[in-house]
C-alpha cells in the first residue's frame, strides 16, 4: 500500500542507491500526489549531497540537471526550491524533529539571511 506520509529522517538498513556512502537521508520536500521529492543524503561525516526526483531536475541549471547533486551545490537547490522545501518542512515536520537534524528550527533555517546566502551561491553558480 502506498502512503501519503514519509519519514523525515531515516537511517538506512541497506545500501543506498546514491553514489555516496550514505547512512541516512532527510526528506526536504515530498509531494504525495506525484511522489516527487528532494532528499538530503547523510554520511558518517555529514552531508554527502542531495537527490531530486526526475520531474524536479528540469528546474535546475543545465549543468546541474542530474538526480544526484554534490554537497557543494546544495545552496543552488535550496534557492531554487525554497518555497516548496520551506512549505513542506513547516507543514509536515515538527519543530523538535527539525531541530534534531539542523540544530535550529524552521524559522531559523529559512531565515532571510539563509535565503540571501542561497541566492548568492546560485548567482555565483550561474556566473561560473
Amino acid at each position: 500500500m502506498m502512503t501519503d506520509t514519509i519519514e523525515f529522517f531515516k537511517r538506512y538498513t541497506r545500501q543506498s542507491r546514491s553514489p555516496w556512502a550514505d547512512v541516512s537521508r532527510v526528506v526536504m520536500m515530498f509531494q504525495p500526489d506525484s511522489k516527487q521529492g528532494i532528499y538530503l543524503h547523510l554520511g558518517e561525516s555529514g552531508i554527502n549531497g542531495v537527490s531530486l526526483s526526475k520531474e524536479l531536475q528540469s528546474r535546475l541549471p543545465k549543468a546541474l540537471q542530474s538526480q544526484y547533486i554534490e554537497a557543494s551545490d546544495i545552496d543552488v537547490v535550496l534557492h531554487l526550491f525554497e518555497t516548496e522545501i520551506s512549505g513542506y518542512c513547516n507543514d509536515n515536520v515538527s519543530i523538535r524533529v527539525f531541530k534534531r537534524i539542523f540544530l535550529v528550527d524552521q524559522r531559523g533555517f529559512f531565515s532571510d539571511e539563509s535565503k540571501a546566502v542561497w541566492e548568492e551561491s546560485y548567482q555565483q553558480f550561474l556566473a561560473s
